[in-house]
């Protein structure tokens, strides 16, 4: 993903998916905007018909440091983002954020632009928002993000099967070395 022929594949065709999240819009927009129109978001497809289930990718915060000089300012700068109208409007057009908030969820009726003719974008994203089931990343998330880069990227030039499996396999054995390398007890 991100890499000039990432982008070339977007643009042409060649790639007919992405499973991605609700900020997709504006990564298509900005790599493949001359496509607006001819992408629809949809449901993960799942391993067992009738299950509902999806992951969740990223996640946003809102901090104000210790060093700043404005802490009770700052507070209630963040608190009036992420819970007023205004500010979750502002969150959803200029940061092509989904608003945790409820209310700022329900207030979504317009697709991005990037999706202007799949009306019913928000309806899917809120249905599909119910079905994140919790995780914790680990303690070593960048060592496995790292690996599955490499391996997944040996694995699509090899263009066989057999090279997923590897790959995973390749994965999970850089992950655990890595945690016991820093200490960590890894159970059987």
């Amino acid at each position: 993903m991100y890499t000039p022929a990432w982008n070339a594949a977007l643009n042409n065709g060649t790639q007919v998916g992405w499973i991605s999240a609700i900020w997709a819009p504006s990564v298509l927009d900005g790599n493949a905007a001359s496509t607006a129109g001819k992408w629809a978001m949809a449901p993960l497809p799942q391993w067992n018909a009738g299950d509902q289930a999806t992951g969740t990718w990223g996640g946003s915060a809102t901090s104000a440091t210790t060093q700043g000089k404005h802490l009770p300012e700052a507070a209630k700068f963040i608190a009036w983002m992420n819970s007023s109208q205004a500010g979750v409007s502002a969150l959803v057009s200029d940061g092509s954020l989904y608003p945790a908030d409820l209310p700022g969820q329900a207030a979504l009726t317009t697709p991005p632009p990037f999706f202007a003719t799949q009306k019913d974008f928000y309806t899917v994203a809120a249905s599909v928002a119910k079905t994140v089931k919790p995780f914790t990343y680990g303690p070593n998330v960048n060592v496995a993000y790292s690996s599955y880069n490499d391996e997944f990227g040996k694995a699509t030039q090899a263009k066989k099967a057999s090279a997923f499996l590897a790959a995973v396999t390749a994965m999970q054995t850089t992950t655990l070395a890595d945690l016991k390398k820093s200490g960590f007890s890894i159970a059987p």
